[in-house]
């Protein structure tokens, strides 16, 4: 319920206990006047403590939960930290859980959970780990149980018909790495997923991330021998609250038709509508599952990869491969570009290969990017093929 739902009916049953009132008290005007003051201040009282802290769309001058990280001020609880005040952080800090439920375009809604106090932990904290492994994440199907495959066409277990894959696997890995791991962010239904292949034919694990919630509804029925969550990746080093259009990010002209075409769901500007979700850094995801080397990072979330990839502290994260989508790059998030991208992973340490059978005619370019860390470039003697 929305709170000016809750603002009608508390005016309407002032305003029926105020005129009872007044008929059987004969009152002064300025005592009149001192009721009013009183009642008001009293609906004031009144909705802050009944206010629907689960809407997501809960902001005004009564109170804002998410600018104000529910009232949890991060500053104060990494100085109590500092200080070794374990009193103060136990009285002062705790890890609120709010349950909620997120309105979808479908007209159906999606329940999910804020965590404020994550937002104040670094990345790799224990509680954070344990937090994202035990309460939010789905652990992976075993290997013995069927993927369903009524949901999707079967030519997509194969690494031909998955030119991404492929690449990795036939320039960087030469067909070779088992049980490899991989993060995929912007997983869709997990079923026409980059990573799907090599789970099916190299035995490789993860954890596939996906944020909308409509996708990830069939992420869920996949049967993936993948770690699942349901949230946005970070542009930041700590987790934190940002805006989500579920539906799309923009759009552009196709450069084949000519006609608009939309973008995927992801982060919302200024002008779209929006819901609040949790993000969380790639540190934090990976630290959840135990740090293992992350053989490839699939990172495609609809035009805001550099913002991403700027906040991924490098020394901290064992990432070798990286496939990013970059023909949305300054479409909708302005500080980027494909050239941007490339020269600050060169900066990084990372050389960019091409992908094979990668032209998207809709942006008419290339639609992603291959970048292999050096000293892997080195060992596997990667070469452009």
């Amino acid at each position: 319920m929305q709170s000016n739902e809750y603002r009608t009916k508390l005016n309407e049953k002032l305003r029926t206990f105020y005129e009872s009132f007044k008929n059987e008290v004969v009152l002064s005007r300025s005592q009149k006047s001192r009721v009013k003051i009183v009642f008001v201040l009293c609906l004031f009282i009144y909705l802050c403590s009944i206010i629907d802290t689960e809407s997501p769309y809960q902001t005004g001058p009564i109170v804002d939960l998410f600018e104000t990280n529910y009232g949890i001020d991060c500053e104060s609880y990494n100085q109590a930290l500092k200080e070794d005040d374990v009193e103060l952080i136990k009285t002062r800090f705790h890890d609120v859980v709010d349950k909620a439920e997120i309105p979808l375009h479908d007209g159906t809604k999606w329940p999910i959970q804020y965590r404020p106090l994550l937002n104040c932990m670094e990345a790799d904290n224990p509680w954070v780990s344990f937090v994202l492994k035990n309460q939010l994440m789905i652990p992976p199907s075993p290997w013995d149980v069927p993927y369903d495959v009524n949901s999707f066409n079967d030519k997509y277990f194969e690494m031909k018909n998955n030119h991404q894959a492929n690449d990795v696997m036939e320039m960087v890995y030469k067909n070779k790495l088992t049980n490899g791991f991989f993060v995929e962010a912007g997983a869709g239904e997990c079923e026409f997923s980059v990573s799907l292949a090599l789970e099916y034919n190299f035995k490789w694990t993860g954890v596939l991330v996906e944020a909308v919630p409509q996708l990830f509804r069939f992420c869920k029925k996949v049967n993936r021998k993948a770690w699942l969550l349901n949230a946005c990746l970070a542009a930041s080093e700590k987790s934190s609250f940002s805006n989500f259009n579920t539906f799309s990010t923009g759009s552009t002209k196709s450069a084949a038709t000519n006609k608009q075409v939309t973008f995927m769901g992801g982060f919302a500007n200024k002008e779209q509508p929006f819901v609040k979700l949790q993000c969380f850094p790639i540190q934090a995801i990976v630290a959840a599952v135990g740090n293992p080397v992350v053989n490839l990072f699939i990172l495609d979330i609809e035009g805001y990869e550099l913002a991403v990839l700027r906040s991924i502290p490098w020394d901290k994260v064992n990432i070798e491969v990286l496939s990013v989508e970059t023909d949305l790059a300054g479409l909708v998030m302005k500080d980027s570009s494909r050239e941007k991208i490339i020269e600050f992973m060169e900066s990084k340490g990372y050389t960019r290969f091409d992908h094979r059978d990668d032209f998207n005619p809709n942006t008419g370019r290339n639609q992603n990017d291959m970048f292999v860390r050096n000293d892997i470039v080195k060992k596997n003697n990667v070469v452009q093929l």
